[in-house]
């Protein structure tokens, strides 16, 4: 009798892991699958940034560019982020480490972040979260099967695209595109406006004297209280990849009534520009 029980259990084992396996496969595939829409929608970038491209933008704008490295510098066609950090669901909720590689066009506005949790090689949870087609979701899994969030729908696509605006400082040059605006703001900072499939983001990102990326400030709607509130990111460490000097390192911070929470911090390994 005892052998018999052994042996169900070793079956019932196996089947799970196996449910497992292809639920990952399948998970996996569909993000793969994402990526090679993204790459193969991707059309040609728009040249190579020139000086009198930031001739007559205001100073704070001007010193960030020239900081940045991006004169001479061709905007890229896609972009490929490679990220390590930690993020959580609230203040309540214990920090989860993470893995996540982030893919971009820049024409049209485009983005899928692939995450594992805690990391590749230990994959408990994956997560998801695109900007594709003008339209945004969100799905993160754990084990692959069990879904912690699934998201979407109208208010997600205006925050999708306010999360590529802020990330563009990783491939700055595209904010000299076509499809963005930049005015005046204050002695350290200027507005930028993103404009995509009749959306629209706009934001205030702020420099220091040097010209760096010290923060980016917006409106954006939270999901989790299912309104629009300040949004920042606040960056504290700076890398060149490619010739191309920008973040490394930071965080995001909801600006909540009661007091900040910040709910990811990142720190940027590679980029890779194309």
């Amino acid at each position: 009798m005892l052998k018999f029980v052994l042996a169900a259990l070793a079956i019932l084992v196996v089947a799970a892991i196996l449910t497992v396996a292809v639920a990952y496969w399948r998970f996996t595939a569909e993000m793969e699958g994402d990526v090679g829409q993204l790459v193969a929608s991707a059309g040609e970038a728009a040249g190579t940034v020139s000086a009198a491209q930031i001739a007559n933008l205001p100073e704070p704008a001007r010193r960030y560019f020239e900081a940045a490295g991006v004169i001479g510098q061709a905007i890229p066609r896609v972009v490929r982020v490679m990220q390590k950090g930690r993020i959580r669901s609230s203040a309540e909720t214990a920090w989860m480490t993470l893995e996540a590689v982030e893919t971009y066009s820049t024409n049209p506005p485009a983005f899928v972040w692939r995450t594992w949790l805690p990391s590749r090689g230990l994959p408990l949870a994956l997560g998801r979260d695109v900007y594709l087609d003008g339209e945004t979701s969100i799905l993160i899994r754990m084990g692959a099967l069990l879904p912690l969030a699934d998201e979407r729908g109208e208010e997600l696509r205006a925050a999708g695209l306010m999360r590529y605006l802020n990330e563009m400082a990783w491939f700055p040059a595209a904010l000299l595109g076509d499809n963005v605006t930049i005015s005046a703001d204050g002695d350290n900072s200027f507005r930028v406006t993103l404009a995509d499939r009749g959306l629209t983001a706009t934001a205030v990102m702020f420099v220091d004297a040097a010209g760096r990326l010290v923060n980016f400030r917006a409106e954006r709607f939270n999901s989790a209280t299912r309104s629009i509130q300040t949004w920042e990111t606040p960056m504290t460490a700076w890398t060149t990849f490619g010739a191309v000097n920008v973040p490394s390192r930071g965080s995001a911070v909801w600006k909540l009534p009661d007091g900040d929470f910040t709910y990811i911090e990142l720190e940027i390994t590679d980029i890779v520009y194309e």
